[in-house]
């Protein structure tokens, strides 16, 4: 399996945008082939919202992720760059 891992750091104001378009990014990567889980999480503590998408194999990721990179939302709602981490499973 391969996971996509994204913390993002919402401005305040902004935060209920940036969920709505992850979800709505979501629901697009849960079409896609090779695509096994997609979510989005909020840490209370801190405020920052985590997103999750977990693909079969790398391969599929980097079979998919070219034709949907475009529609994944703008960093414009966040007030510091996001952190993306990308895993393959052993």
């Amino acid at each position: 399996m391969f996971l996509v891992q994204g913390v993002h750091y919402p401005d305040a104001q902004k935060e209920r945008a940036l969920i709505e378009a992850m979800r709505t990014f979501g629901a697009l990567l849960r079409t896609q082939p090779g695509v096994l889980v997609v979510d989005v999480f909020k840490n209370d503590k801190d405020g920052t919202i985590l997103s999750l998408a977990i693909w079969e194999s790398k391969q599929a990721f980097q079979t998919t992720w070219p034709a949907v990179a475009t529609r994944a939302p703008s960093q414009e709602w966040e007030v510091r760059p996001r952190e993306m981490l990308m895993m393959e499973s052993v």
